[in-house]
């Protein structure tokens, strides 16, 4: 077992006791939404093992799952992945938006020992932390030194550009924006308006839960934003700063007028 430096992803479903629990009356019910989850969190393995091997990213990633918590990693001899690998969480954060969940993480360097059997070492705390302790929103934050490789490799080889996924937020840290360029990376106007109204699902099932009123808060700063930033694609926006649960039932209905079959076909 070798204890080296990887590139650690650490993601975790934001609010999944909860999701599972609040508003919950029956047995079923519960059921069914631990159902939901595990579906979920199987298609985030899915997604990082890339089981068919049809993108190649690593030689050395490793994927290791437990309750709600996804964590990746993989040897920085491969450090020419490492883009590859972060717009992978790019791509997950749209796709759990999609089926109406909410990450949080942190994307940092670290010493560990990771394999199928274990997972132990010092990058795994300090993922830990600042997942727990720094993230706060559902956000996926990313130190300043894997931005710092970003932009070199993006010197050395054509890569996406790192001002369409990665934004500094109002508290100074980095993250992944799915926000910023979500409309570019969908292969459709279509898909763009479903993950819009699963967004605005999210919200309207969290705007009353106290317990997860800081994050409601930030969601909906950004959310808001990005509608107005591409009001003149929606041809929508909204009337007052702090959004209200009737402004956003008011514009799930807007959207549902986009749901046509003909907006499939807009790229």
């Amino acid at each position: 077992m070798n204890y080296e430096d990887r590139l650690i992803i650490y993601i975790d479903v934001l609010g999944f006791s909860d999701f599972v629990n609040y508003t919950t009356i029956s047995r079923v019910d519960q059921e069914d939404k631990i159902k939901k989850v595990d579906l979920f969190l199987n298609m985030i393995r899915d997604f990082f093992q890339d089981k068919n091997n049809s993108l190649r990213l690593s030689t050395t990633k490793q994927v290791t799952s437990f309750s709600d918590l996804i964590i990746v990693s993989i040897n920085l001899e491969e450090i020419d992945n490492i883009d590859l690998e972060i717009m992978e969480v790019f791509y997950l954060l749209l796709n759990a938006t999609y089926k109406g969940f909410l990450l949080r993480g942190s994307i940092v360097y670290g010493k560990l020992i990771h394999n199928k059997n274990i997972i132990f070492g010092s990058g795994l705390i300090e993922a830990y932390n600042r997942e727990k302790l720094i993230a706060k929103y559902p956000r996926v934050i990313i130190d300043k030194a894997i931005v710092d490789d970003l932009k070199e490799l993006s010197h050395k080889k054509a890569t996406f550009s790192l001002e369409d996924i990665i934004s500094y937020d109002n508290d100074g840290l980095l993250y992944i924006d799915m926000f910023k360029n979500m409309r570019n990376y969908v292969d459709s106007f279509w898909q763009y308006i479903q993950i819009l109204i699963s967004l605005t699902n999210i919200l309207i099932d969290i705007i009353d839960n106290p317990i997860l009123q800081e994050k409601y808060i930030w969601l909906a700063q950004k959310f808001e934003e990005h509608i107005e930033v591409n009001s003149d694609i929606l041809k929508y926006s909204f009337d007052n700063i702090d959004i209200t649960k009737y402004e956003l039932e008011t514009f799930k209905l807007f959207l549902s007028e986009y749901n046509d079959k003909k907006y499939k076909e807009i790229k």
